[in-house]
Formats: structure tokens, C-alpha cells, sequence
């Protein structure tokens, strides 16, 4: 590792007035964030780290494609039997982690995990690729591979038909509720600015962090 490993890229210019004057929802200022995201050409700006842990608090990462943001939550989907499905059966609580290199922004959202219902999860799947809904219906997410070719074989023939991919029984959607979120705008000096939102009693709280 050199010298160089250690230092932050990016945009630290931008003006960001949130950071002094605190907007009441932070739903929205996470929508004008990811907006502004697009605007500004950040490569994959719904990709997000998504962590999750087992009954005995031993916690999970991975990258996961956001599906949707609204007041309710953040929406994405995933095999009920995969490791993160399984987590959240056992612990409904995940947290959410946006990062974006070229502006130097970061969010983190936590909160309860819920899984939504059989109508929103055909929405979900079937607003998917075809190639994405034929490989989620001949795999079994997580579960041990023995013959790749086979499950390659198999999820181009689904791919290839032309009757409607039904969603599996075992895939749904779900939806992260936030209760926390804070919004991060790196500095090279290190005095990156932090602004976090507590949902109490119903009301968003807001609140500058040191960094």
C-alpha cells in the first residue's frame, strides 16, 4: 500500500447548503441527492453496500442494484433463501451505504427490513431484464453450485421463450424503512461535513456531526 492509497478523489468544491441549513425531510434531500448524482454523471449512483446480520449479530455485506425511493422506504429485491434473506427473517434491521467517488458523497440509511407484498414483488420482477428475471427463476441464490453449465443452460432457455417469466415463490422485494440517515461530503483536509437525521416519535430530528 503507498502513500497515495490514502488519499480522497473527487469534488470537495461543492456548495452543498443543507450542511448549514438542514432541510426538514431527509427522504427528500436523499431523492435531490441522488438526482444531482445523475445530473453529475457518478457512475452506478443506485449501487449501494447492503448489510445485514444473523441471529447471533454476526453481520454480512454486498452490493446490491436499488430499485426505488419513496417516502415509505428504499425498495430493492432478493431470494428469501440467500444470505441476506435469511438475516432478515432472523434480524429485520439492515443499513444502507451510497458512495460516490467522483463527488465525494457518501449516505448511510439504517432501519427496519419488511418485506412487501406478492403484488408490488411481480411489479418488481417483472420491471426487470428478461435475461435478469430467466437467471432469478433457474437459480437458487446462495445455495451450492454443482453444475454452472446447467444453470447456464437452463436460465437461457427461459430467457430465450416467449411465455412471461413467472417470479418465483422464493423471490420478493423488500424494503428498507429508514429511521437513520446521514448525508457525508468528504474534505482532503478531513473536516468532512456530516449531517445525520434521527426519526423520533414519528418527526425527523437533524443534526451536524463532527467529522
Amino acid at each position: 500500500m503507498t502513500a497515495h492509497a490514502d488519499t480522497l478523489s473527487g469534488d470537495a468544491g461543492l456548495a452543498l447548503p443543507e450542511f448549514d441549513a438542514p432541510p426538514a425531510d431527509p427522504i427528500a434531500l436523499l431523492t435531490e441527492w441522488l438526482d444531482s448524482a445523475v445530473e453529475r454523471q457518478v457512475r452506478e449512483p443506485l449501487v449501494v453496500s447492503l448489510s445485514s446480520a444473523d441471529a447471533d449479530g454476526r453481520p454480512s455485506s454486498r452490493m446490491i442494484l436499488l430499485k426505488g425511493v419513496s417516502e415509505r422506504g428504499l425498495l430493492f429485491g432478493s431470494h428469501h433463501g440467500s444470505r441476506k434473506g435469511r438475516n432478515f427473517a432472523q434480524r429485520p434491521w439492515g443499513a444502507m451505504t451510497f458512495y460516490w467517488r467522483e463527488t465525494l458523497q457518501q449516505i448511510t440509511v439504517d432501519g427496519p427490513v419488511e418485506r412487501i407484498g406478492d403484488e408490488e414483488s411481480d411489479e418488481l420482477f417483472h420491471a426487470r431484464p428478461r435475461a435478469a428475471q430467466a437467471t432469478t427463476a433457474a437459480s437458487q441464490q446462495s445455495h451450492p453450485l454443482d453444475d454452472a453449465q446447467e444453470l447456464r443452460d437452463r436460465a437461457g432457455k427461459l430467457a430465450a421463450g416467449d411465455a412471461p417469466v413467472a417470479r418465483p415463490a422464493g423471490w420478493g422485494g423488500y424494503r428498507l424503512v429508514p429511521h437513520r440517515i446521514e448525508f457525508w461530503h468528504g474534505s482532503p483536509d478531513r473536516l468532512h461535513r456530516r449531517l445525520a437525521y434521527r426519526l423520533i416519535d414519528g418527526r425527523w430530528t437533524a443534526q451536524r456531526l463532527q467529522p
